[in-house]
């Protein structure tokens, strides 16, 4: 019955279209035809997008797609048998069955893109530390402009991912018909919906669990609850150490420090003067240096100015400090204590 149209007509599918083929045909067909997006053919459009909510009102529904189904057998009867679905005639200028099954393959095309970004990126990393180990230089001014380097790496990346999903895009519309599509359409979309299942629960699982464990306090109270565990005596806060010099060098020296009394800010002190290859402990304005932070910075230099212990311009880590009118530059060091309970600072030639 070649003049049986029907609802799959209308959205160009197959009778035996899944639920996602029809909200997918449903949703590029409506865009495709919306009113606002055709001023030029208004009434076209509207009576174009009667007929497509027409159809995916009937086919959404399980008992309506159902009754529409039989309407089709009984018409076919009714016909002898003759001319079906497929060969009914779309709704006029409603767009051809070409672009609906372009709309299909660019969409499987884009559930690569979740896979190949994050390895493209990946990619561009490899690349960037292969670059790094031949030339030390351009690393160096890399690091220095790490923002723009960051944003071509996700440029590199972007470009990378959307020319492999063209190029699948391409091998789809060349290896399959629009029925093969709507197969793998549907699976697209099924494995989307998984996925995002996935990610929506694992999101909500991390972001509930730093909201509980900082913004509930829950830190908070698990420490207080490893504190109330019976026959578990509760840890003594640490005792300040003092910190002590040793000159190991042959030259006399003087010495500055920077650190972090307890209850008070950082403070700078010095001068102290150290003799050559002896032990001695700090004494400043607070009485001993000492502290519970076992960082510490300090600025030594020998009485001849002929040598110099300093932090290193290219160390992060180090700081400047004023002293007496003038900037130093100080070194950062990390001091374990003594068996005895101190800080040594050990200073060579």
């Amino acid at each position: 019955m070649a003049g049986l149209h029907t609802h799959y007509d209308t959205l160009q599918i197959s009778e035996s279209a899944s639920d996602e083929v029809i909200r997918g045909a449903y949703r590029y067909l409506s865009q495709k035809w919306h009113p606002d997006k055709n001023p030029d053919k208004l009434e076209e459009a509207k009576r174009v997008m009667a007929r497509l909510n027409e159809a995916y009102a009937v086919l959404s529904d399980p008992k309506r797609r159902q009754e529409h189904d039989a309407w089709i057998t009984q018409q076919r009867a009714a016909a002898g048998g003759s001319g079906g679905a497929a060969g009914g005639s779309a709704p006029p200028d409603s767009g051809s069955a070409d672009t609906l099954r372009d709309y299909y393959a660019t969409e499987i095309a884009k559930g690569r893109n979740f896979w190949i970004w994050p390895l493209a990126f990946i990619g561009c990393l490899i690349l960037l530390g292969v670059i790094f180990s031949i030339s030390p230089s351009l690393s160096e001014r890399l690091k220095e402009y790490r923002i723009i380097t960051l944003l071509v790496l996700l440029a590199g990346a972007s470009a990378v991912t959307s020319s492999l999903k063209d190029k699948h895009r391409a091998q789809l519309l060349q290896q399959h018909e629009t029925r093969i599509l709507e197969q793998r359409y549907t699976e697209h979309m099924r494995q989307k919906t998984v996925r995002q299942v996935v990610i929506g629960v694992a999101a909500v699982l991390v972001i509930g669990g730093l909201v509980a464990y900082y913004g509930m306090g829950w830190n908070v109270r698990q420490d207080q609850l490893q504190a109330a565990k019976p026959g578990e005596a509760k840890p003594s806060p640490a005792k300040p150490a003092s910190l002590t010099v040793e000159n190991a060098c042959g030259r006399d020296l003087r010495l500055a420090v920077h650190y972090l009394p307890d209850g008070a800010a950082w403070r700078t002190e010095g001068w102290w003067n150290v003799d050559a290859n002896s032990s001695t402990g700090l004494r400043g304005d607070l009485g001993l240096i000492e502290s519970t932070n076992t960082i510490f910075y300090y600025y030594a230099e020998s009485l001849d100015q002929k040598i110099v212990w300093q932090g290193r311009d290219d160390d992060e880590t180090d700081a400047t400090y004023a002293l007496k009118g003038r900037t130093y530059r100080f070194d950062r060091v990390r001091l374990a204590r003594t068996a005895d309970g101190r800080y040594q600072l050990k200073l060579t030639c």
